[in-house]
């Protein structure tokens, strides 16, 4: 059994995923991309200002930008006005409340995907190839993928938390800075390449490999810091290294009592069913209901092979197991 909203793909060009998606996924798109567009084209100002982040992108990441512009004509829009919705993030804070766990001795990886209520209908399940690489993911409308959590065919995990800090600048957005992470095959090579890209904003990512190795990288837009943490290991939405001096003064509660929470339990999480009863306690701290719900949930077993999902969009069908010893 599988869900109704995952979704398998191959391409031999990145134009030609992103084409595939914009046809795939259109009417949902659509739906996203008026929406966003509306309130961003209400600032006069952003259009002109996208076009520095697109010279700058265009530059580090041209194949992801290649991407973007096959997603927008699989969908009829226009690319600029397409490539500024791809930048609302960077032009607006989101409340987002996820949770990255990794358990037994780094061979259970697991993530709690939190958004608005109404994200539960942006966001879905893909498996997707290009050049050779093949990435198994929660997959957003309207991006790249790489935001939420994912598995590579070179044996790495990365899991995204959002963090709020006070530098920003014009540079690479950091939504792409996810996508490129998500099919690393070197996390401390690339983390030595970030150092050198202009960033826009910084997220948390976290890796593990087949061996059960786990790195984390935390980020602002002008600075980054690589460590090799010891397992269990927990990241929620604030920083854990030296760059808590760079965070934004937003609320941080909710990150520090999932954080607590998931750090007390995690040494007892053996097994998948012990990640799953946790995950779902940790989404239950929340004391806003409407700004703090778990989306999707994803798991990944690495003694079965096997990614366990959950998506709120079809909580009737609770978790479904994906075999993934081809990844």
């Amino acid at each position: 059994m599988k869900h109704l909203h995952y979704y398998k793909i191959a391409a031999r060009t990145h134009f030609e995923l992103g084409y595939t998606l914009g046809k795939l996924f259109k009417s949902p798109s659509l739906s996203t991309y008026n929406v966003i567009l509306s309130k961003m084209l209400s600032v006069p100002s952003l259009l002109e200002k996208s076009g520095l982040y697109l010279k700058i992108s265009k530059e580090y990441f041209p194949r992801y930008i290649e991407e973007l512009e096959g997603y927008a004509k699989g969908m009829g829009v226009d690319f600029h006005l397409f490539w500024l919705t791809f930048l609302n993030e960077e032009f607006d804070v989101y409340p987002d409340k996820c949770t990255s766990c990794y358990a037994a001795n780094g061979q259970l990886v697991g993530h709690n995907e939190d958004f608005d209520d109404h994200y539960k209908k942006r966001i879905t399940i893909l498996e997707k190839t290009i050049g050779g690489v093949t990435i198994f993911e929660l997959f957003y409308y309207n991006g790249l993928g790489g935001t939420a959590a994912s598995v590579n065919s070179f044996g790495f995990t990365q899991t995204v938390n959002t963090l709020n800090h006070t530098n920003e600048q014009i540079g690479v957005p950091r939504n792409m800075i996810a996508r490129w992470l998500s099919e690393t095959k070197d996390p401390e090579g690339d983390f030595q390449k970030l150092k050198k890209i202009p960033r826009s904003l910084g997220y948390n990512h976290t890796f593990s490999f087949t061996n059960g190795k786990v790195w984390n990288i935390e980020s602002t837009a002008k600075d980054v810091r690589l460590t090799t943490p010891a397992i269990p290991y927990v990241h929620t939405n604030h920083y854990l290294t030296d760059l808590k001096r760079e965070e934004a003064d937003t609320p941080t509660t909710s990150s520090h009592e999932r954080y607590n929470y998931a750090t007390s339990q995690i040494g007892a999480v053996l097994n998948k069913s012990g990640m799953k009863k946790m995950l779902e306690k940790t989404s239950g701290l929340e004391h806003d209901k409407k700004k703090n719900n778990t989306i999707a949930r994803f798991i990944v077993d690495r003694a079965l092979n096997s990614v366990d999902i959950w998506l709120k969009r079809e909580e009737q069908k609770g978790w479904i197991a994906y075999s993934i010893p081809h990844i």
